[in-house]
């Protein structure tokens, strides 16, 4: 019965692992010119590529959102970097303990689970300083009430999910 609750975190980091992994490492297959910001030269608008374009940016400030998303770039990509391997190594201990008891199998991932967290952290900690300085120095008044009613609305679904997966099942 415990392991059930020992293996759905880690199936769900995983899961997010091969995701994120296949997402950083997939081209897209859209041409160059395409209209989206997530092709092309407009690559470094990121995941949510449409909440920067509902934002109507000019120019400058796509200049220098850009110049913010460059001078973190050196920490960035380290810091995804070892995410993504803290994930590789938690996938090769699970995958090469099948069979074990849920108690072994937990001792044994038990260092892999804190280093997907450690670098997590610094991961999202980097991602909130880009967000920040973005918020600060670059959008408008308007603009970040646009940005700000976007992260409710996506804290309200994260909080449906919870609530959905939080009910008995019958």
């Amino acid at each position: 019965m415990k392991f059930k609750y020992f293996l759905v975190p880690i199936l769900a980091i995983i899961g997010c692992g091969a995701l994120q992994a296949q997402s950083a490492d997939t081209t897209p297959s859209a041409t160059p010119d395409s209209a989206t910001p997530e092709y092309g030269h407009h690559h470094h608008w990121g995941h949510h590529a449409w909440i920067w374009k509902k934002l109507n940016l000019t120019d400058a400030q796509k200049a220098q959102i850009k110049a913010i998303k460059q001078s973190l770039k050196s920490q960035t990509k380290p810091a995804l970097l070892a995410v993504l391997k803290a994930k590789q190594q938690l996938q090769k201990d699970i995958a090469a303990n099948i069979g074990q008891q849920p108690q072994a199998i937990q001792s044994l991932v038990a260092s892999d689970i804190s280093a997907v967290a450690t670098a997590e952290s610094q991961f999202a900690i980097i991602r909130a300083t880009e967000l920040n300085q973005i918020k600060i120095t670059v959008l408008t008044k308007e603009q970040q009430t646009i940005l700000a009613d976007f992260q409710q609305k996506r804290a309200a679904r994260l909080q449906d999910r919870i609530n959905k997966l939080s009910q008995p099942t019958t």
